[in-house]
């Protein structure tokens, strides 16, 4: 992919932007997304990549910028180079049509570049023992009727098609393309993996789990599919982890995910782990585009709630741009015309994007500085952006 429109001291060139003598910037396409490069005297000192990815917001899927690599040289830092390239970035994604960015970030850096804490980490863990316990399901007295095995090559397109479902509606997950062939890693950078799929008599892939290959713990970054499935993967992780004698198997699942709901009835602890200023970090960058691509996501919930009979408008206004926002005969519809005499919210975009990823509450945030929700619309606001677990698969981490 060929470098874009970039700037030089304000005026549009094709191809680099001049920063300084002998500072330029370029950006080139990789096989994921595009990489930026801050370059001196023509050699790279800082950069990113932005994986350029599909992801959900409750049904809706946006353009989503995932940043990762971030770097700078060690003998160039402290120069503000990692800024000019995160600025540059931001400013980038916003040309070409991204609607949200999300990084996972070392603390009290990126807020400064407008992004914000807005996705947990959750750990269930569950005694090896008990799990060893879990007998699998069997009928008419013929033996189990689910089988589990190690997922072979060709199975990965199934398991695409199960996580795409499974997943269909979960704020923050990234939708896997057709070209996707397996996990690149597992729970953390570099971590090899192991699949089972568990399959019925008819050899019919149902579920599946993946965990680290690592012989010291019992890792499960993934596990989906039909809940009739899970007596069997239990019972196969628990083999697994005797064989590494671990006493605990950790599943890093959402608290309301439908496994980590099943597996009450074993005990266990379950943790939810919240930054500060650091982790997963998001920010929005195109808020018109957003909402178009919001809308059926919204009428949804409206329609959901007690208030699907009313008749509004208001003006959503942030620091990088207002949208107009109407709720009528059950849909919400978005433009962005913005005059007129109708109500004004005001919200940062920092506040939108908690709110967008159900990290916060509409009443949390309203207490927020610069924030300006009136009361007549705070009831509504609440029901559009409820709080949920929105969630990102380790294996999909940029």
């Amino acid at each position: 992919m060929a470098a874009g429109h970039l700037q030089w001291y304000g005026c549009p060139v094709k191809g680099r932007m001049r920063l300084a003598k002998p500072l330029e910037m370029r950006v080139e396409g990789v096989p994921r997304g595009q990489r930026v490069e801050l370059l001196l005297d023509g050699k790279h000192v800082s950069g990113l990549i932005i994986n350029d990815l599909k992801m959900r917001i409750g049904r809706a899927v946006v353009h989503l910028g995932g940043i990762g690599g971030v770097h700078t040289d060690r003998k160039h830092r402290m120069k503000g180079y990692s800024r000019r390239v995160c600025e540059y970035a931001n400013e980038y994604m916003r040309k070409r049509g991204y609607d949200v960015s999300l990084l996972l970030g070392i603390p009290d850096f990126y807020q400064k570049f407008g992004f914000v804490c807005c996705l947990p980490v959750y750990k269930l863990t569950l005694t090896t023992r008990i799990a060893e316990q879990v007998k699998p399901d069997s009928r008419a007295g013929r033996g189990p009727s689910i089988k589990v095995r190690r997922a072979r090559k060709k199975d990965f397109a199934r398991i695409r098609t199960i996580y795409n479902h499974e997943y269909a509606r979960r704020t923050g997950t990234v939708v896997r393309p057709r070209s996707w062939a397996g996990f690149r890693m597992g729970s953390s950078w570099g971590s090899k993996t192991i699949t089972l799929v568990a399959t019925d008599r008819k050899g019919q892939i149902l579920s599946y789990a993946g965990f680290d290959s690592r012989d010291d713990a019992m890792n499960v970054f993934e596990l989906a599919g039909h809940p009739r499935t899970y007596p069997a993967l239990v019972g196969a992780l628990a083999r697994e982890a005797v064989k590494r004698r671990v006493e605990n198997m950790a599943f890093l699942l959402p608290p309301d995910d439908r496994f980590a709901v099943y597996a009450r009835r074993f005990g266990g602890r379950l943790e939810t782990t919240c930054h500060y200023a650091g982790g997963a970090m998001s920010r929005v960058i195109n808020v018109a585009s957003l909402f178009e691509k919001l809308s059926p996501e919204l009428s949804a919930r409206l329609n959901g709630s007690g208030l699907a009979g009313i008749q509004t408008s208001f003006v959503l206004k942030t620091d990088i741009g207002a949208v107009r926002v109407t709720a009528a005969k059950g849909r919400v519809t978005t433009s962005t015309g913005t005059g007129g005499k109708v109500a004004v919210v005001r919200l940062p975009q920092q506040r939108l994007s908690q709110l967008l990823f159900g990290f916060r509450t509409v009443a949390d945030v309203a207490r927020e500085p610069g924030v300006r929700i009136p009361g007549r619309l705070e009831e509504l606001l609440d029901v559009l952006f409820p709080l949920h677990w929105a969630h990102v698969s380790r294996p999909d981490y940029f």
